[in-house]
């Protein structure tokens, strides 16, 4: 398979749940391209889980530590990126990811998030919140701002994971990208 642009990076931006990891790497297969989940990237660079990084020295650290990471990884040519679901946070995350590719936002309702997350690696953005939902709601009424400057946005609701890798590639080889696609309009 073939994008129109194989040097653009393929970016995929979303919250904790939306699927960035596993589409990423579905489209990176189907592409043959190297595949890169910043979270994973940081990970292996400082030899702490993300939660530890958190726990011992807080949440503004990591993001510090998460812009290197985003740094380093825009200057890649022709991969595909799952950032970690805060990366938006700082502009200039953004504007290093938008200028190497698109960026592609992942959606999901704060219900269908939680259940895909629920029981799995431990996220510090919920840890000991009483009504974890309406977090993740809080989280995406903070964030939607960026999200919407995506060049795509895709709705992850109720498909498999081959299926919305499929939509995205299908997206890319249009000769030109439909800005802000968004299949729930």
């Amino acid at each position: 398979m073939e994008i129109v642009d194989e040097a653009k990076n393929i970016v995929l931006i979303g919250l904790m749940g939306s699927g960035k990891s596993a589409i990423g790497r579905t489209i990176a297969k189907k592409l043959g391209r190297r595949f890169i989940d910043t979270d994973r990237y940081i990970e292996r660079k400082f030899g702490k889980s993300v939660s530890e990084i958190f726990d011992e020295s807080g949440e503004s650290k990591f993001r510090t530590v998460e812009k290197e990471a985003i740094k380093k990884v825009s200057q890649y040519i022709g991969i595909v990126i799952a950032t970690g679901g805060g990366v938006i946070k700082d502009p200039e995350n953004f504007k290093s990811l938008k200028e190497s590719g698109w960026i592609i936002a992942l959606y999901a309702s704060p219900a269908t998030l939680y259940k895909r997350i629920q029981g799995k690696r431990i996220r510090p953005l919920l840890l000991n919140q009483e009504d974890p939902i309406k977090k993740l709601e809080d989280i995406y009424n903070e964030r939607k701002g960026m999200y919407a400057m995506a060049d795509f946005q895709i709705d992850t609701e109720n498909k498999e994971i081959n299926d919305i890798a499929d939509e995205i590639i299908n997206l890319l080889n249009t000769d030109k990208p439909i800005a802000n696609y968004d299949p729930r309009i």
